[in-house]
């Protein structure tokens, strides 16, 4: 049974890593759509109408797959200026908490958005605005990442790294 529950964790280290590693090139995507409506506005004295809400959901994309990417690392922030000056058993007991408030609110994320975005997709959520763009695909991308997020928590943690 360990030996399956090692390859499941495996894999989702691999589809965290590959899937990070794709979606970092959406800061090129942005860093385009904002030099062409800088040009745009300024030099045709014409935004993009698309531009701004554009770079916002892309943006949002990136921010959901860089905190699992972070975690997979094992570079969040902690306080370890207290953190290392504890003995191992307060470590343990640190990590324990850490886990049980992570699980909590990633599991209410998961469940909440998956609410959220579910009902978008009902009512076939549109932006408002000049650019209709539909939203649902990226509120659905919500609990998928969270859900990822979850899972790669659960991963790092049972790796004991300190």
């Amino acid at each position: 049974m360990s030996q399956i529950v090692d390859k499941f964790f495996g894999w989702v280290d691999i589809v965290v890593e590959r899937s990070s590693k794709i979606v970092c090139y959406l800061v090129f995507v942005i860093m385009v759509i904002t030099a062409a409506d800088v040009t745009a506005r300024y030099v045709f004295n014409h935004p993009l109408v698309w531009g701004w809400l554009t770079n916002r959901l892309l943006f949002g994309v990136f921010i959901l797959f860089a905190g699992v990417y972070t975690l997979s690392k094992g570079e969040h922030i902690r306080i370890e200026i207290f953190y290392d000056h504890f003995p191992p058993r307060i470590k343990r007991i640190a990590r324990w908490i850490t886990m049980v408030a992570f699980g909590s609110f990633m599991g209410v994320l998961v469940w909440q958005s998956s609410w959220m975005g579910w009902n978008s997709l009902m009512m076939k959520e549109k932006a408002a605005g000049a650019f209709r763009i539909p939203l649902y695909p990226f509120k659905l991308l919500i609990p998928l990442v969270a859900f990822l997020f979850l899972l790669e928590g659960i991963s790092y943690f049972r790796r004991d790294d300190d």
